[in-house]
């Protein structure tokens, strides 16, 4: 009996040893690229399965011999194969691209059955890209997306950017931030890690913004975050480093030459005076500065150089584990990112005072999402993710537009205003008459502390999904409460700037005099702290949601409860609250309809509650039996089209009163009351109809693929005030719900990929064109000129029409300009001054000839070229970007001579011998409040800031697996190089500025061109 029960034993065990074999394999697409989250699963044991992890690899132990595998992803056709250990398994895109899925408002479309307008980029295609904010990678990328870095500041460098440009006269533009259910304000989404990332996502038209109601007229932007997979734990560790190089700094011009153009201007100024006047610097002084021979009395400092450093360096750390079961999923990630500034470290000048004065940035970023699964029927959600942020600011900077409007004014920063060091090693001042008598800068900032702020951010989101099958199949009930705080604080160690000890040091007798004669040792430091911002949001979701299938009907629905608490410090709560629907159809993929409704509002106001509905529709044209034998080559046409009404309660007023006040007499003499401001109760929030028409086209197997929309938005009840009543009514009127703007344009992408060899590659082309129009604002104004009705909404500067320079024949032999040629009233004019347009024609330039100037400040257009290449591992990706159709206009110290440091561009002065070439007014000091450009505003200082970036490029090499079986830790590498804001062309004229910068002084920190090399390991 023994030997037969052996003997069993030995024929069964192959038997057992193969039912319980151990595949090892790797997926990938029809292009050799990793299919990341692909589903594994055994046939006929569908609960033995597993998840493919990020570079496509998987193991499964097979429960029955012979046993198959099938593959599904999304997007891709299923794949059943025969498994053999160490095979590649290939999975094919469906030729349609059906299976892309689209995040939309509360929930996920399919593309061949959406109607509304949506851009998505992945995040796999910008997670590399060495910049610290999500929102400065989407410009160029996503169709309908306006963008402006305005700064490079570290912690301070993320970009502006609205939806579809803006439709608002009240400043009321920025888009809806949704990020996991999340309401995110735009510096919050700037600190997170983009490693978190798995999608972003913007909804552009009525039919995909109408559910948001109240809050959709912008537009809303949505960002969904990488979650769990079945699996054994992923670890992947990514390790960059890189540096940061200024693109562009001001040129400015050397004592010497700044020293001759002073003498110039001291002699322009006294046109017309009988006696010559006494010039700033003589022939000695003029040899002393070109020859640099006397360093202390006639100095000759580029403060740039001295101040600061060419590049500077950045770094970024992540852990992220993901795995799971069919019980509990999990993606868990770490990040830690920190960017330096650019000044030099100056030693102080007491021992042991060295602290870190210079501009950086540090962030620590984690998350965890858990999903729960304790039966069949229910998911359990638990989020929780956090970000805390330092900025650090020199706090040695004395002028309220910080240190590079410093460095830019003449005052401060000239040449000769002081020199690096006295000789006995002690720092002077800007003592002459016209310097603004600040201390040397090395000393401010090497003694002169940090400011330093503090942001936390901290968000937590609970949830479960019911599935309600046992009603009717498709039905479940989701419910949400998500809560986030953010707190933000700060400590400044900084000292008196007044107080610090500097001397004015004469060469000529060898003296030294201090600025103030009871400084003369270093002040001690001053602590301060305090809080910043300090609020919450509650949101409060409940949602049933329907999706059956009946054949060819297919059939969707949703009814949402929301509410949404905002609490800002101690101020009482404002409540939004709302009910919104959407039901949609589709017949057979074909024929597309769906109605979105909300009733939403806000507490803001007096009458709380509007409706806001959207109808669209979708005609799959492709889809018809007729087209695919015309057409066979076509995969994909749809048209579809929506129209709908959404709102925007951004600038709602703090209060509004629905009663007169009055004020009582303090006074001991008199009775009475005096009536106070008139009140406007029906105050209401702004109101957009949105009309969308699209069509989405694939060709050759999805080869080719476009995406274009053509959009009208008109936006009323815009709360503005009441400019067309006479003040002679002695009363201040209320704002009203009157303003009238409309917004037109277009935006797609078209995207050709294919197969050459082993190459694959990528081509696609992007464009977004938006044009506002004020069709009412309340106005009166004097002439036609004058009235900003049909102008765009951000042309807001009044000012004068340049036309160039008054020439020496349009003055007489007295030196007056002659009879008939209109002149200003407001200085006396010589040759080379600006001329400006008479208007209104009565011979005089005055106010009423002042009109709205040039473009606005946000670009009308913006386009992308992208490009993807991958060979055996090897990959590019590159972005070339680039903006028109508006304008910057750089004023005071970033323009007037004088005002500014000297710069090349004031070489190019009006003289009698440059009459005919100068680009710059004659040089003045004193009496050219004409040429002045914050005195006289005039579009001479308004330049085209058109231009093309190459944006980002990225490089990298995926390591062969075979090289990595040998090693029982490390599964998968990825080495990398990347580069952003690699190359500038523009068009600027004079200005040395980056085009992305605001109207204004040009004093922004410059923006930075960024380098890093990475690595990624798989564990």
């Amino acid at each position: 009996m023994r030997r037969i029960s052996l003997l069993l034993f030995l024929i069964l065990l192959p038997v057992g040893v193969i039912a319980q074999q151990l595949i090892k394999a790797r997926v990938l697409n029809n292009k050799k690229e990793p299919v990341a989250g692909a589903s594994v699963s055994e046939m006929g044991n569908s609960r033995n399965g597993i998840a493919t992890d990020e570079y496509g690899y998987f193991q499964l132990r097979l429960s029955t011999p012979n046993a198959k595998l099938v593959i599904t992803a999304v997007g891709y056709l299923p794949n059943t194969v025969a498994p053999v250990n160490g095979q590649v398994i290939t999975l094919s895109e469906e030729a349609k691209d059906l299976g892309e899925v689209l995040v939309v408002a509360y929930g996920r479309q399919n593309r061949i059955t959406n109607t509304g307008a949506v851009s998505t980029v992945k995040a796999a295609e910008v997670k590399s890209i060495p910049t610290s904010s999500i929102q400065n990678t989407l410009v160029g990328r996503l169709p309908g997306f306006f963008s402006q870095q305005r700064s490079g500041q570290p912690g301070s460098d993320a970009a502006e950017f609205f939806i579809r440009g803006v439709n608002s006269l009240s400043n009321d533009n920025r888009p809806l931030i949704i990020v996991d259910d999340i309401e995110y304000t735009y510096e919050q989404l700037a600190q997170i890690n983009v490693n978190e990332i798995a999608s972003v996502t913007i909804l552009k038209d009525a039919a995909t913004t109408a559910v948001y109601g109240i809050r959709g007229a912008n537009g809303v932007l949505v960002v969904t975050t990488n979650r769990g997979a079945e699996g054994k734990p992923q670890i992947n560790v990514t390790a960059e480093y890189g540096m940061n190089r200024i693109i562009r700094l001001p040129t400015y011009l050397g004592s010497y030459q700044t020293a001759l153009l002073m003498n110039e201007a001291t002699l322009n100024d006294a046109y017309g005076q009988s006696i010559t006047p006494a010039l700033p610097w003589t022939e000695e002084d003029l040899r002393k500065f070109r020859d640099g021979s006397d360093p202390y009395g006639h100095p000759n400092v580029n403060w740039q150089r001295v101040l600061l450093n060419k590049t500077t360096f950045q770094s970024r750390y992540n852990v992220d584990v993901t795995g799971g079961n069919r019980l509990v999923k999990y993606f868990t990630s770490l990040g830690y990112y920190s960017q330096n500034g650019i000044l030099k470290q100056f030693a102080p000048t007491l021992p042991g005072d060295d602290v870190n004065n210079n501009y950086y940035y540090r962030r620590f970023n984690f998350r965890s999402n858990l999903d729960i699964t304790p039966t069949n029927t229910l998911k359990i959600r638990f989020d929780i993710n956090g970000r805390f942020e330092t900025v650090n600011n020199p706090g040695g900077v004395q002028d309220a537009g910080g240190l590079f409007k410093e460095l830019q004014a003449f005052r401060a920063f000239a040449p000769f205003v002081m020199p690096l060091r006295n000789p006995d090693g002690s720092y002077g001042y800007a003592n002459q008459t016209w310097g603004n008598g600040y201390a040397n800068p090395i000393t401010r900032l090497a003694n002169g502390g940090y400011i330093r702020n503090f942001k936390n951010n901290f968000n937590i989101v609970i949830g479960a999904d019911q599935k309600l099958d046992f009603i009717t199949n498709g039905l479940s009930a989701k419910f949400n409460v998500s809560y986030a705080t953010n707190i933000n604080e700060n400590r400044n160690l900084t000292r008196d700037l007044g107080s610090l000890p500097v001397f004015y040091y004469n060469p000529e007798n060898n003296t030294y005099t201090p600025r103030n004669a009871s400084n003369y040792k270093m002040p001690a430091y001053i602590l301060s702290t305090g809080s910043g911002a300090f609020n919450n949001r509650l949101i409060t979701q409940l949602s049933v949601n329907y999706s059956r299938s009946f054949g060819v009907h297919n059939i969707y629905g949703l009814a949402l409860l929301n509410q949404n608490s905002y609490a800002d410090g101690g101020n009482i709560p404002t409540n939004f609250r709302g009910l919104t629907g959407r039901i949609g159809y589709d017949f057979n993929r074909k024929y597309l309809l769906e109605f979105n409704i909300a009733r939403n509002g806000s507490d803001k106001f007096v009458k709380r509650y509007g409706w806001f509905p959207a109808l669209s529709a979708g005609w799959n044209i492709s889809g018809e039996q007729f087209f695919k034998d015309l057409f066979p080559f076509v995969d994909l046409l749809k048209v579809r089209g929506s129209y709908g009404l959404v709102g925007s309660d951004v600038n709602a007023p703090t209060v509004i009163s629905t009663e007169i006040q009055y004020s009582l007499p303090t006074g001991p003499f008199g009775a009475g009351a005096t009536e106070g401001a008139l009140v406007n109760p029906n105050v209401t929030w702004e109101k957009e109809r949105k009309t969308n028409v699209g069509v989405d086209l694939n060709l050759w197997k999805s080869k080719l693929s476009l995406t274009a929309d053509y959009f009208y938005n008109y936006r009323y009840d815009q709360l503005i005030s009441q400019g067309d009543v006479p003040v002679l009514i002695g009363q201040t009127l209320p704002s009203k719900n009157i303003g009238i703007t409309e917004n037109r344009g277009f935006d797609g992408i078209l995207t050709y990929q294919d197969q050459v060899g082993e190459v694959d590659f990528s081509i696609g082309a992007n464009v977004s064109y938006a044009k506002n129009r004020i069709i009412y604002i309340s106005e009166a104004p004097d002439y036609p000129h004058q009235a900003r009705t049909g102008r765009a909404i951000g042309q807001t500067t009044l000012g004068y029409v340049n036309r160039r320079f008054y020439q020496p024949e349009e003055f007489d032999v007295n030196g007056k300009i002659k009879e008939g040629i209109a002149k200003p009233l407001w200085s006396t004019l010589q040759p080379g001054d600006l001329k400006y347009a008479d208007l209104n024609g009565d011979g005089v330039i005055t106010t009423a000839d002042m009109t709205y100037l040039s473009k606005p400040n946000l670009p009308t257009t913006t386009y992308g070229i992208n490009l993807t290449m991958n060979y055996k591992g090897l990959y590019l990706r590159a972005l070339l970007q680039g903006a028109f159709g508006y304008a910057v206009q750089i004023n005071a110290e970033g323009a007037d001579a004088f005002n500014s440091n000297l710069r090349p561009w004031h070489l190019e002065r009006w003289t009698p011998e440059t009459a005919a070439t100068a680009t710059y007014p004659r040089i003045g000091r004193n009496t050219n409040i004409n040429n002045i450009s914050w005195q006289t505003v005039s579009d001479f200082w308004f330049v085209d800031a058109s231009y093309m970036r190459l944006k980002s490029v990225e490089l990298g090499y995926q390591v062969p697996g075979k090289f990595m079986r040998k090693s029982s830790f490390i599964k998968n590498t990825r080495i990398y190089a990347a580069g952003y804001n690699l190359a500038t062309f523009r068009k600027l004229g004079r200005f040395d500025v980056d085009p992305e910068i605001a109207s204004g002084q040009g004093q922004a920190y410059p923006m930075m061109a960024n380098y890093i090399l990475g690595i990624q390991l798989g564990m």
